[in-house]
């Protein structure tokens, strides 16, 4: 396993962007789950291409409120690692995840190459 590569500062930046995206995804999360659907059902008016209008926006916003659950739970499980001194370390190799990754996406839980290795087993492009 590799030294902890990130300096106190760049984790005390980390943390910041992490807490701030963290309250940001609560309130996104909390409006998505709690649409109006009063307001969906005006938009009908009654007429079946309306309705299907209606259908693929509510699809939408549950597809929406599910990344945005998926990110919040990596931004939280990210903020635990840091309070127990694992941040920074790729969950699969153990090897550090690098500043630059982790400032794109701070809840990253694996490095590049193990993330490139994820998503071509499973083809699925999350960047934990």
């Amino acid at each position: 396993m590799s030294q902890f590569a990130l300096t106190t500062k760049q984790i005390d930046d980390l943390t910041a962007l992490l807490r701030q995206r963290e309250a940001t995804l609560r309130l996104l999360v909390k409006r998505e789950l709690h649409a109006d659907s009063a307001s969906h059902a005006s938009l009908t008016g009654g007429s079946d291409a309306d309705w299907a209008t209606a259908d693929a926006d509510a699809d939408d916003q549950i597809a929406r409120a599910e990344r945005d659950v998926r990110e919040l739970n990596a931004t939280v499980a990210a903020l635990t690692k840091i309070s127990d001194g694992r941040y920074g370390l790729c969950d699969e190799c153990g090897e550090a995840i690098g500043y630059p990754r982790l400032l794109a996406y701070p809840g990253a839980s694996r490095c590049l190459t193990c993330q490139q290795k994820h998503e071509s087993r499973t083809g699925n492009s999350d960047h934990h």
